[in-house]
C-alpha cells in the first residue's frame, strides 16, 4: 500500500493506494474521536470536485438557454425553471464550505481572513468588469462612470452578481459564525426561521403581494439579486450544513444510494415543474414570468438537488472517485470557467447569428430549440470556457482571471509539499476554487 499525492492547485489530497481517498467525509467514519487540535485548514473533500462540475454545468446551462433561446416558450421556461436552481446551490455551497473550513473549534484571526479573501475575488471582480466593458464598446456608457456604476451594481454581465454577494457573504461571517455559536442546540429553529423568510420574500417577489410602501421598495430591491437579503436560506442553511458537516455526511451516507439521490433529483424536477405549470395553466402567467428565479418553489427545489449532490458526491468519492483527475481538474478551474464562460457564450452567439445558425435554432420547435442548445452549445461554452480557464491559471494574469494565484511548477510542488506535511489545505476565494 502506498501514498501519493492528488489533486491539482495548492490544496493535495492524500490518497492511499487501495483504499477510499482520505477526506473530512470518507477518512473519519462516525462516532470518532476529533483530532487533538483543529488544523488551520480542513482536508479536502473529493466529492465537492463532482459538485462543482454539475453545478457548473446547470450554470452555463441556464445561461444558454436564457441568452440563445429566443421568446420563452413554455418548453423553455419548464427546462429554465430546473436550471435556475444553480443561483442557490452556489450560496448553499459558498456557505458551506467557509463553515467547514472555519467551523467551531477554531481560532480565526478576521483581520488576516478578510485580507485572504477579497484578495482572491476583488482584483478577478474588477478584471472581469473591465474586460466585459471593453468587448461591449461605447454602448455601455462613457468610461470611467459605467464601470463605476457597473462594479457597485455588479451589472458588467448577468453572473457578476455572485462575486458581489460572496463579498458580502465574507463581510458578515464573522456575525454568522457567532450566531450558530450562540444558538447551538437550536439550530433547527434557526433553520426552519430562515426558510419561512426565504419562502415569504419570494412568494412577495414573484406574486407582487406588496403593492405599495417602503416595504415593496425593499422587496423590489432584493428581487434584483445582488445583496445578500436575497438569499438568507441558503446561507444560514449552508452555514448549517458545514457546522454539521461530519455528522449530515453520516446521515446522507445512511440513506444515499442510486434510487435515493433520483428520487430527491426527480422530486426537486417535479416540484419547479408542477408550481410552473400550474402558474402557466391556472395562473394564466407568462412563461417568462413563471419561470422567475425567485419564488417559492425553489426553496424546495434548492434543498432536494443541494441533497442529492451532496449524496451522490458522497457515493461517487466513496466508491474510489473514477476519473478525479478529470473532476479535480474541472474543480479547479471552476471560478475560471464561470468567469469567461458569458464571454465564450457571447463571441459563439455573434457567430452562430452570423452565419443564420442562431435564427434556424430559434425557429426550430421548442423541443428541438432545447435539445440543440443544451446538447451542442453548453458542451461548446463548457469545454472553451474550461481551456481559457486552465491557460489563465499558467500565467502571471492566474489571480485576476481565475482568483487562484499564480505560481510557477517549482513553487506550486513546493508549497503542496509543505502543505501535505502540514495536513492543510490551501484557501482560496470561493469554493468554485476548491477552498476545500
Amino acid at each position: 500500500m502506498s501514498t501519493t499525492v492528488s489533486g491539482t492547485g495548492p490544496d493535495p489530497v492524500v490518497v492511499v493506494a487501495g483504499a477510499a481517498p482520505a477526506t473530512a467525509a470518507t477518512a473519519a467514519p462516525a462516532g470518532s474521536a476529533p483530532p487533538a487540535a483543529p488544523a488551520r485548514s480542513r482536508p479536502h473533500v473529493v466529492a465537492f470536485d463532482m459538485v462543482r462540475l454539475i453545478i457548473m454545468v446547470f450554470v452555463v446551462g441556464v445561461h444558454t438557454l436564457s441568452q440563445a433561446g429566443g421568446q420563452v416558450t413554455v418548453v423553455l421556461g419548464a427546462i429554465t425553471t430546473v436550471f435556475h436552481t444553480s443561483r442557490e446551490l452556489f450560496f448553499l455551497l459558498t456557505a458551506l464550505v467557509l463553515t467547514y473550513n472555519y467551523g467551531p473549534g477554531r481560532r480565526v484571526r478576521w483581520l488576516r481572513f478578510w485580507r485572504r479573501r477579497y484578495w482572491l475575488v476583488v482584483p478577478a471582480y474588477v478584471a472581469w468588469t473591465l474586460i466585459y466593458y471593453a468587448f461591449d464598446g461605447p454602448g455601455r456608457g462613457p468610461f470611467p462612470g459605467a464601470v463605476w456604476h457597473d462594479l457597485l451594481h455588479a451589472s458588467a454581465r448577468y453572473h457578476m452578481y455572485f462575486l458581489l454577494v460572496t463579498m458580502q457573504v465574507y463581510l458578515v461571517f464573522p456575525l454568522l459564525r457567532w450566531v450558530l455559536a450562540k444558538t447551538a442546540g437550536h439550530h433547527v429553529a434557526l433553520f426552519v426561521a430562515a426558510c419561512a423568510y426565504q419562502v415569504a420574500l419570494t412568494a412577495a417577489i414573484q406574486y407582487h403581494l406588496v403593492p405599495a410602501g417602503p416595504l415593496a421598495g425593499w422587496i423590489n430591491e432584493a428581487g434584483i439579486g445582488i445583496w445578500l437579503e436575497s438569499y438568507v436560506l441558503y446561507v444560514v442553511g449552508g452555514a448549517l450544513a458545514g457546522w454539521h458537516f461530519e455528522r449530515i455526511c453520516a446521515v446522507t451516507r445512511r440513506y444515499a444510494s442510486a434510487r435515493t439521490v433520483t428520487l430527491a433529483a426527480g422530486f426537486g424536477v417535479a416540484a419547479g415543474l408542477g408550481a410552473y405549470f400550474a402558474e402557466v395553466c391556472a395562473g394564466g402567467q407568462a412563461p417568462i414570468t413563471a419561470s422567475a428565479v425567485f419564488q417559492p418553489v425553489v426553496v424546495v427545489e434548492a434543498l432536494a438537488f443541494g441533497w442529492a449532490l451532496l449524496a451522490g458526491g458522497l457515493l461517487w468519492s466513496d466508491r474510489g472517485a473514477p476519473h478525479r483527475k478529470f473532476f479535480a481538474a474541472g474543480s479547479a478551474s471552476s471560478f475560471g470557467i464561470y468567469l469567461a464562460h458569458p464571454l465564450v457564450l457571447q463571441g459563439l452567439l455573434f457567430a452562430a447569428s452570423a452565419g443564420g445558425v442562431l435564427a434556424a435554432v430559434r425557429g426550430a420547435p421548442a423541443a428541438l430549440e432545447v435539445l440543440v442548445l443544451l446538447g451542442a452549445i453548453v458542451p461548446v461554452v463548457y469545454g472553451a470556457s474550461w481551456v481559457i480557464a486552465s491557460a489563465a491559471r499558467r500565467t502571471p494574469l492566474s489571480l485576476v482571471l481565475t482568483g487562484r494565484e499564480y505560481r510557477t511548477r517549482k513553487r506550486a510542488r513546493a508549497r503542496g509539499g509543505k502543505e501535505l506535511r502540514a495536513g492543510l489545505c490551501g484557501e482560496s476565494s470561493c469554493w468554485l476554487s476548491r477552498s476545500c
